[in-house]
């Protein structure tokens, strides 16, 4: 079932709403919220929880778990001559190709799950993240994105 998942925008607390439901207050604190998570079919182009429209796409993987991982892996290697980073190499892949994409606001981080894929949204760019976060991106970044489109055309 497709669900939004969103931050109380009172006190952070995580917050969910699957399609069809209607809307309620924190379950925390009791802060008023109009999300509402869109019809299954919907295809998303505007983040539910917020409206903004710049949004992309990544793997619904937790994080801490693939570092987790990675670092399990890297602890055993003086045991293993190295075999268990092909393992968690060989783990990754599998992870990579089972686990589906969900849809997260680079203003909100608000993610959607469930929904079909939006051909108009594209991976993370951390240009885009920067502007969000700190108001303004990395300075050379603008420059390296011009130099990008023009050797593309």
């Amino acid at each position: 079932m497709a669900s939004v998942h969103f931050l109380c925008p009172k006190c952070d607390a995580r917050l969910a709403r699957e399609s069809g439901e209607t809307t309620r207050p924190c379950e925390r604190c009791g802060a008023i919220n109009s999300v509402v998570a869109p019809p299954d079919d919907s295809i998303i182009d505007r983040c539910a929880a917020c409206g903004h429209d710049q949004l992309y796409f990544q793997k619904d993987f937790n994080r801490k778990t693939g570092i987790a991982l990675v670092v399990l892996g890297s602890i055993f290697v003086p045991w293993t001559y190295g075999l268990s980073l092909l393992g968690v190499t060989i783990l990754d892949y599998v992870v990579w190709r089972l686990v589906k994409n969900v849809i997260v606001c680079y203003r909100c981080q608000a993610v959607h799950r469930g929904y079909p894929a939006n051909p108009d949204v594209k991976a993370f760019d951390l240009v885009t993240h920067d502007r969000h976060v700190y108001g303004a991106a990395p300075p050379g970044a603008e420059e390296s994105q011009k130099a990008e489109g023009s050797s593309q055309k």
